[in-house]
């Protein structure tokens, strides 16, 4: 089965994929508040099984870890790309804090989009997280164009969590459920589907950049979480003091952060795709990097990245070097986001004392967001 029948059964509910993602709990009387201290999200209103997504910044408002939440009574379930490192962060802050971290290694974390079966079956397993992507969540703020529609506004994204020990069983459920549906099944836009699939975490992958969705994983050392539109989902606006919070406040007032997502149509005549890294130029001048790419089954080869905020729309050029050999493609960009920089409902949205509180005194060391 190509990537093609993969792709459209997995995003018509008919499959499940890997995703790449890992899973680690926080638990303990002050899990929530501990949480909702630590990260761009409020935590501590979370309802039995609600699903949120959190980011954890550095003190210049760089984004070093982004997760997924799902709050289960008493735990807190979060996905995320490396559970291992986000431990170890976590670990590091607790001083006093009556919670208890772990990273879940026992468990495989696997991809689906709603509708569809598998949300009954897995959901027997462990939590469901639903991705909020691309709506706008309580507290935060869009940075792409004011369109009438957004490309991922159909994109119904579930996370499952299966422990190894029942993978055989869960497998045999999922099985059993989809034998009874009708095959081949015909879709609403003319593809034919001869069976369910489990599609890779290539095909997971494509689907998310087709959304302009950003994972962890697309982060670098400088990330702002204005530059990958990521306030949609990610910050509350209007919550307490969290390390980071001056730099998401001044530039959501202010405007201009220093790049700003792209995704990239790349040439398909190459059967080659970017890795992350790969330098973006226009003309001579390089202007930013690719941060992941995948084959799309209707958009082919396509990627997400990052550019300078004054890097001009349209043709631009791929470039890496595998061992000794140097590649290229050409790449037609769409900017994510308009050139001022400026949040088109962030200014109605956000709390002015929070920003007055997070701004610098008189007197006191500016913060440098450019980087």
């Amino acid at each position: 089965m190509t990537f093609v029948d993969s792709q459209v059964a997995l995003r018509c509910g008919y499959g499940i994929a890997e995703t790449g993602l890992e899973v680690l709990t926080v638990s303990g009387p002050d899990a929530s508040s501990w949480l909702t201290t630590l990260s761009s999200q409020i935590v501590t209103d979370m309802g039995v099984a609600e699903s949120r997504e959190m980011l954890f910044l550095d003190a210049n408002g760089r984004v070093k870890f982004a997760a997924g939440i799902v709050w289960m009574g008493e735990v807190a379930w979060l996905f995320t790309p490396d559970a291992s490192a986000l431990t170890q962060f976590l670990e590091s802050m607790k001083f006093m804090s009556r919670v208890e971290v772990t990273a879940r290694p026992d468990q495989q974390v696997w991809g689906f989009f709603a509708p569809s079966l598998a949300e009954e079956v897995l959901a027997g397993f462990g939590p469901i997280w639903s991705d909020p992507w691309p709506g706008i969540t309580p507290g935060g703020t869009a940075y792409s164009p004011r369109a009438t529609s957004h490309p991922g506004q159909d994109y119904s994204a579930r996370l499952g969590v299966v422990p190894d020990v029942n993978i055989a069983k869960a497998y045999a459920e999922l099985r059993s459920r989809w034998e009874q549906v009708s095959w081949p099944r015909e879709t609403e836009d003319g593809y034919s589907l001869s069976a369910p699939v489990f599609a890779t975490e290539s095909d997971w992958r494509a689907l998310r950049i087709a959304a302009w969705r950003p994972y962890g994983t697309d982060i670098d050392q400088r990330t702002l979480p204005h530059e990958l539109d990521w306030l949609r989902t990610a910050v509350h606006l209007n919550k307490g003091c969290y390390c980071g919070q001056e730099t998401v406040a001044r530039i959501v007032n202010l405007g201009h952060p220093p790049r700003r997502a792209v995704f990239l149509q790349l040439d398909g005549t190459s059967s080659l795709l970017p890795p992350a890294g790969a330098e973006l130029y226009a003309g001579s001048r390089k202007v930013g990097t690719v941060h992941t790419s995948a084959n799309h089954f209707e958009d082919g080869p396509i990627a997400l990245g990052l550019v300078k905020r004054t890097a001009p729309t349209g043709e631009l050029t791929v470039c890496w070097q595998e061992g000794q050999e140097e590649h290229s493609l050409a790449a037609a960009a769409t900017i994510i986001g308009d050139l001022s920089g400026v949040s088109w409902q962030g200014q109605s949205q956000i709390d002015r004392k929070a920003f007055a509180d997070a701004s610098p005194r008189p007197g006191s060391k500016s913060l440098n967001i450019a980087g």
